[in-house]
């Protein structure tokens, strides 16, 4: 993967989207902590890890989530219905 930075308007520049929306998937998780650094007020990102994050590739130095557990269907979860 390239070691170069760019900016967030050359990442909204390129993906064809707008600030708030770069500035949302980042808040959102959607452009992975892997994908930038911050310096300040700055983010500087890399176009391959952003690319990468929203692909959904996980790479061996990310942390895998968890599976939940499932849940079972019971009068107490339903809630909809009448009983």
């Amino acid at each position: 993967m390239s070691d170069e930075y760019v900016t967030i308007d050359e990442i909204a520049r390129k993906l064809r989207i707008s600030l708030p929306t770069v500035r949302s998937w980042v808040r959102q998780g959607h452009i992975g902590s892997q994908a930038y650094i911050r310096v300040g007020t700055t983010y500087r990102f890399n176009m391959a890890a952003v690319l990468e994050s929203l692909h959904g590739v996980v790479r061996e130095d990310d942390e895998k989530p968890e599976a939940e557990a499932p849940v079972e269907e019971t009068q107490e979860n339903n809630l909809d219905e009448d009983v």
